[in-house]
């Protein structure tokens, strides 16, 4: 009895802490119309994302609170860059973006968010999240924001499968346009009466939940799964990787707790 009574008090509290936000710390201000001064090649700025505000603090203490409702736009990686770069024409940025990260060797996992200001003028920053964090930087955003991710066709196979994406028209070949109708601007789970939902929880709250080897968010998730057999991982830093098959059907609901073990 003790037991359930401390892993409902574990979970109650996992709950509690997803209700405050996402907190992202590996984080780079590469420009934008915040006025910072920070080097495009620190990390340690801030991201907070929670369903009232988007909460951006660079290490020179500069600091942006973006309604979600503002959001008229996020993008990932080169159509990121090439978004907000683009506002530098239009004499909108006073930051500007940095370059340096084009031609990389390694992928820099870069994300636009443009908006509208409280003056009704047009914003944009452009960050840079590290590979252990761009994914779920998305996912909460897209989550308080509700639109859709612009991204070129090479780099679509690198945003979580949860996410709903539209393809840029820049990266689409000669004489094809990008349309609502296409198959790029489909969110990609399947339509509602199709799916089965699965809610998966962890404690400690906030590991990585991928299903059948895709990235879905971070726990507390809410998986909409095809109808048929699933294999369920949860991982955490420093935690032994959790893992079930599941069956899934059309309509159905199922709840999973991940217990995560501390490795050893």
């Amino acid at each position: 009895m003790l037991c359930r009574r401390v892993v409902a008090i574990l979970v109650c509290s996992a709950v509690l802490a997803y209700a405050d936000g996402n907190t992202f710390t590996r984080v780079r201000y590469n420009g934008g119309s915040v006025a910072s001064k920070v080097d495009p090649k620190d990390w340690n700025n801030k991201l907070t994302v929670t369903p009232d505000a988007i909460t951006f603090e660079t290490k020179d203490n500069v600091k942006v609170v973006i309604p979600p409702k503002s959001v008229t736009s996020l993008s990932y990686g080169q159509e990121a860059h090439r978004r907000v770069g683009t506002m530098v024409a239009l004499a909108i940025l006073v930051a500007p973006v940095a370059l340096f990260g084009l031609l990389h060797k390694t992928r820099l996992h870069y994300i636009g968010i443009q908006y509208t200001t409280p003056d009704g003028k047009n914003a944009g920053i452009l960050l840079q999240g590290d590979k252990d964090n761009y994914r779920a930087i998305l996912v909460a955003l897209q989550g308080v924001s509700g639109a859709p991710v612009a991204v070129s066709e090479k780099d679509r196979d690198f945003v979580p499968v949860s996410v709903t994406t539209t393809l840029s028209k820049e990266s689409e070949p000669e004489g094809k346009e990008a349309s609502a109708a296409g198959p790029a601007s489909q969110p990609t789970s399947a339509p509602e009466g199709a799916t089965g939902t699965v809610n998966v929880t962890t404690v400690p709250s906030g590991a990585d939940v991928y299903a059948d080897e895709q990235f879905y968010g971070n726990a507390p998730a809410t998986l909409k799964l095809k109808p048929g057999k699933h294999a369920i991982v949860v991982k955490m830093a420093g935690c032994n990787d959790w893992s079930r098959e599941i069956s899934s059907d059309a309509g159905s609901e199922a709840n999973l707790t991940a217990n995560l073990e501390k490795k050893q």
